[in-house]
């Protein structure tokens, strides 16, 4: 694959993280939450807020130790359930396929920079819609998320999601 081609799934995957975490961010609260959790055994994350509930099946693209720099993909990672780690192995095929070294292996040493490179890498070939990278000062978690289903008081229930830009083509 060539160099300009990674490059533009990059970048496209860099614009569609940040338009979809605005999508979600205005319509449900993405990154208010007092809680999240995520159940591996169900396969749903979920985020608390004092009037409402949300949740969305995950998937779980890797993680990252800041203080030592170094991201490991799911299918890396025996604490991950087979489940969770379905779109990390579907990059990795990817990789694969397309001698994409970044990709295919794991451990790797990486900054904070090289490391959204690869989730907005990740994010585009995995189709992915959402994407929530809580970070506790030491480790970042990149987990991908679906459609949300919103739990409000009342017993009213809605599913939203994202919207995605048509106009940026699909993965080749």
């Amino acid at each position: 694959m060539e160099p300009n081609e990674i490059d533009r799934l990059v970048s496209r995957g860099h614009d569609l993280i940040a338009q979809t975490t605005k999508a979600h961010a205005q319509r449900w609260g993405l990154g208010d939450a007092r809680r999240w959790v995520l159940d591996q055994s169900q396969g749903r994350i979920t985020w608390s807020f004092e009037d409402r509930v949300v949740s969305a099946p995950a998937q779980i693209l890797g993680s990252w130790n800041g203080q030592v720099g170094s991201f490991a993909w799911a299918w890396d990672n025996e604490t991950v359930q087979d489940s969770l780690r379905t779109t990390a192995e579907q990059v990795r095929a990817y990789g694969i396929e397309h001698d994409v070294a970044a990709l295919t292996a794991s451990p790797l040493s990486l900054g904070e920079p090289q490391v959204r490179d690869l989730v907005a890498l990740a994010f585009v070939i995995g189709g992915c819609s959402g994407l929530y990278h809580p970070y506790d000062g030491t480790l970042a978690s990149y987990i991908a998320f679906g459609e949300v289903t919103v739990e409000e008081p009342g017993g009213r229930v809605s599913t939203y999601a994202a919207p995605l830009d048509q106009g940026l083509g699909g993965v080749g």
